[in-house]
């Protein structure tokens, strides 16, 4: 690890919002306040300072269940990039749920795959950001798929578990609690969520028993959002890159699953048509 002049690690707080708002910006990913106090409220924040106290780098670790760790929101700000910044964080980060015996796995983008290579981090499963631009709602709701309420929390938390493979129902119910249809439901066949992101909506995630269904919760939601959307795809699901493609969904870019030591597939990918989002899992 190279040495850097920044102070040492400190935990963040959403006392720090302004910093990691600034971070988020500096890259151009899409999240909001809500999602860093919702991550920060059920994880652990750590980062690095510059000598006037600015938040300079970040990174995060979310429990799922008892065996899993995700790492996410590993951002440095351009002037610290290339100082070890990023290696220091994840190095605090593996410590972190090695101790706690949990396996560490993230979604990474091209530019920081190389660093988690380095660390021992493996994986092959591609997942694509698809972006559509605002347009008009258009459509109506498909035959079979409901607005989820409240009562269906339960049923949409376990089939999340089932699917994603392992349980996280205070993430599935703050996804839920500020978005307004918090959902969509296929009876017990998938389920599609959604929230508001800095710069698009964000769908996902989406699970589903085939890609009709997945294009059938997909097509709900396209009736209801005139706003710019993005959606985290599964590439396994090749029907369901063609039928993104054909509404009018651009690839924006790639990620790929990776996890510390040997791939480790967790849940049913077979009915996991997009994630819930890279720092989430």
């Amino acid at each position: 690890m190279e040495d850097i002049d920044a102070p040492a690690l400190r935990a963040l707080t959403p006392d720090d919002m302004p910093d990691l708002m600034a971070l988020v910006s500096e890259a151009g990913w899409n999240q909001t306040p809500q999602d860093w106090k919702m991550m920060l409220a059920l994880g652990n924040g750590r980062g690095l300072a510059d000598d006037t106290g600015r938040i300079v780098a970040s990174a995060l670790t979310l429990p799922h269940g008892n065996s899993l760790g995700w790492i996410g929101m590993v951002l440095v700000a351009g002037e610290w990039r290339k100082r070890g910044c990023a290696t220091r964080l994840l190095d605090d980060c593996i410590a972190e749920l090695r101790d706690a015996s949990r396996v560490a796995g993230l979604d990474a983008t091209p530019a920081g795959q190389p660093v988690y290579e380095r660390l021992g981090f493996a994986g092959t499963e591609r997942i694509s950001r698809w972006r559509r631009p605002a347009r008009a709602p258009a459509g109506e709701a498909a035959a079979g798929v409901n607005p989820a309420g409240h009562d269906d929390l339960a049923r949409i938390a376990a089939l999340d578990a089932e699917i994603f493979g392992a349980p996280r129902p205070k993430l599935i119910q703050d996804l839920c609690s500020r978005a307004d249809p918090m959902g969509w439901i296929a009876g017990d066949n998938g389920f599609l969520l959604h929230r508001m992101g800095r710069n698009a909506r964000q769908i996902g995630p989406l699970c589903a028993s085939d890609t009709a269904t997945a294009g059938c919760l997909l097509d709900t939601a396209l009736a209801q959002f005139g706003e710019a959307l993005v959606i985290d795809a599964c590439d396994a699901h090749s029907g369901f890159g063609a039928l993104l493609k054909a509404r009018d969904f651009m690839v924006e870019r790639p990620f790929t699953r990776m996890y510390l030591g040997a791939p480790t597939p967790t849940g049913d990918p077979g009915r996991l048509f997009a994630i819930a989002g890279p720092e989430l899992g």
